[in-house]
């Protein structure tokens, strides 16, 4: 039997994409890591002199899963690099670090150990196809990775994973960590309760005959960017939402900021929304769903290091 605490995940950048990472592997910290393969087993469909089938052939497979986690300032910002196709550009003197969406590719492997069973699982050459970052009112900003990759090997014996590093020690935030909301440079003028950005890469697995089961190559296709804000309905909240009668864009700004004056700030130059007029029941606080969609240009993540 094992134990959920037991399971231990460690993260390594891969430069070859037919070799598992040897080296540069370091902890990941995570509320539940689902990365998996599943193999696809094709049935023969002969006809012998029996009515029973005869066995079938694994043809194919997938590696693929999401990792969940809590947002640490720094720690997982290869990874959301990696979600945005791209590498941070380094800010000059006082200046943040930024990054946009573009099209380098990053591969990790991922490990996955089961320590009090002895039970070890790799999965080559992962692709971040998705983020999702989330904050309510009374919980930790949340983050979710989706991943799809091209190699898996288990072991009973020794981790992949060799001498990883130790898990950083770093901030993490809440609802009551988010500044100003701020809609076209003004703050936005209503509470708002929630907030979702998502990414999704529409990532495909490329397979070719004399592959391996899980494909040769990962590509990317239109990244479809959207999220969500959860408004307290008002006048300022019914604006918002008029814009979606004609199509106009909006530029929303979200901070997220640290204990120890470090900062996220998630820049969104140009969004189209839609929502609902609510439909409270007599016993309900009114709010909004306002819905968005990132066009034209590339969302803009700051990082602020002090």
């Amino acid at each position: 039997m094992s134990s959920g605490a037991k399971v231990v995940t460690a993260i390594a950048k891969q430069t070859d994409i037919k070799k598992l990472a040897t080296t540069g592997f370091k902890i990941l910290p995570n509320k539940s890591n689902g990365l998996n393969n599943s193999i696809e087993l094709t049935e023969s469909e002969l006809v012998s002199d029996s009515r029973l089938k005869r066995e079938g052939m694994p043809t194919g497979g997938t590696v693929e899963g999401d990792i969940e986690t809590e947002l640490m300032f720094g720690v997982f910002d290869e990874l959301i690099a990696a979600a945005f196709w791209s590498e941070w550009k380094q800010g000059q003197a006082g200046q943040p670090d930024t990054l946009e969406v573009g099209d380098t590719r990053s591969m990790f492997t991922i490990t996955k150990d089961f320590t009090d069973i002895g039970v070890f699982h790799a999965f080559g050459a992962c692709h971040v196809n998705s983020l999702s970052l989330d904050v309510g009112t009374d919980s930790l900003v949340s983050l979710s990775l989706g991943f799809k990759g091209l190699d898996y090997q288990h072991s009973k014996t020794t981790s992949f994973a060799k001498t990883p590093k130790k898990a950083e020690d770093s901030p993490k935030a809440s609802g009551l960590n988010i500044g100003d909301i701020l809609i076209d440079g003004q703050n936005i003028g209503v509470c708002v309760e929630a907030f979702k950005f998502e990414i999704d890469n529409g990532a495909e697995v490329q397979k070719c005959l004399g592959d391996n089961k899980y494909g040769g190559n990962v590509l990317a296709m239109f990244a479809t960017i959207s999220g969500s804000m959860t408004i307290a309905y008002s006048p300022k909240a019914h604006d918002i939402l008029t814009n979606q009668i004609t199509g106009a864009t909006l530029a929303v700004q979200i901070p997220i900021e640290f204990e120890n004056g470090k900062k996220y700030i998630l820049k969104l130059p140009k969004v189209q929304i839609s929502g609902d007029i609510p439909s409270p029941s007599g016993s309900d606080l009114v709010t909004a769903e306002v819905s968005f969609n990132v066009v034209g240009q590339s969302p803009v993540l700051e990082r602020y290091t002090a």
